[in-house]
């Protein structure tokens, strides 16, 4: 960045893209060797936790360490005992039970939401951050912040990051909705997979959006999983290029490697992806920051 004045504020917007997320890691890695370092940070899905740790204090390098050691299926609780179910729909008794009640995804979250928390620990914000997710009562995108002066925008405190983090991730159908306030809060990317409308909102006069968004041609239906994520894959297409459009905005796209949700050996990769994204666009990143 030298002999460039960057212009303020700059946003950094952070898609979804579970496993793929750890792209972000290496986008941050390599804005921070050219010297660019955001004002604010959104993030939805699994960018919301890039995003939470990035605002928290918590260094690329660190990151780096999180994703060698990430424990991948153990922070999986899956809440449907099938047997049982099975057998409560085949007994009679449904019809006069009114006390049954399906879970709300296959995947409790809780394992994830100490997982988070254990991350963040007892670190205090140092940057303003949003998370994204979606309110399953009113269907409107929810934005969850520590910026007190958003508030007066409709934005929602955040009085609990690890909740907000787990509701932004839950996918629905896989992970149960989260309870927060008077929000029941699912997955930010069904609305707002890209957050850069609320670094608008907030003031942002530059923003550098990255976007994880991709339908694999190669896509097998492996999983139940699998099926959900590409049917809201198929629906997301159209309005990431809407979201990310517009003279404010320099959009970022990693080419990521083939991956499912159990490629938790490919993170690595989708790390050195979202540097070579920046290292291969960094001219058009000054222009851009710089006005």
């Amino acid at each position: 960045m030298s002999g460039l004045t960057p212009v303020r504020p700059l946003g950094l917007a952070l898609s979804g893209g579970a496993l793929k997320a750890a792209a972000h890691v290496g986008v941050l890695q390599a804005l921070e060797s050219m010297g660019i370092r955001p004002d604010c940070v959104a993030g939805t899905s699994a960018g919301s936790l890039v995003a939470a740790l990035y605002a928290h204090g918590v260094r690329p390098e660190g990151m780096m360490d999180i994703i060698r050691q990430f424990p991948g299926p153990f922070l999986l609780d899956y809440g449907f005992p099938l047997l049982s179910s099975l057998f409560a729909l085949w007994s009679r008794r449904i019809r006069r039970s009114r006390a049954l009640r399906l879970p709300g995804g296959l995947v409790r979250g809780r394992r994830l939401e100490r997982y988070i928390r254990r991350l963040l620990g007892r670190r205090e914000a140092r940057m303003r951050y949003y998370i994204i997710a979606t309110d399953l009562f009113t269907g409107q995108p929810v934005t969850l912040t520590n910026d007190a002066a958003a508030l007066d925008l409709g934005f929602d405190p955040v009085d609990d990051a690890a909740v907000a983090i787990r509701g932004s991730c839950s996918l629905p159908g896989v992970f149960s909705p989260v309870s927060c306030g008077q929000r029941l809060l699912t997955d930010g990317g069904i609305r707002d997979y890209v957050p850069v409308r609320v670094l608008r909102q907030a003031g942002c006069r530059r923003i550098i959006a990255v976007n994880l968004h991709e339908l694999d041609v190669d896509w097998n239906p492996d999983t139940f999983v699998h099926v959900v994520a590409r049917a809201i894959n198929i629906l997301l297409q159209e309005t990431v290029a809407a979201d990310t459009a517009g003279d404010d905005v320099i959009t970022l796209t990693p080419r990521l490697p083939s991956m499912t949700w159990w490629s938790f050996h490919q993170m690595t990769a989708c790390v050195r992806a979202g540097r070579l994204a920046v290292w291969e666009n960094r001219d058009r990143i000054l222009r851009h920051v710089s006005g």
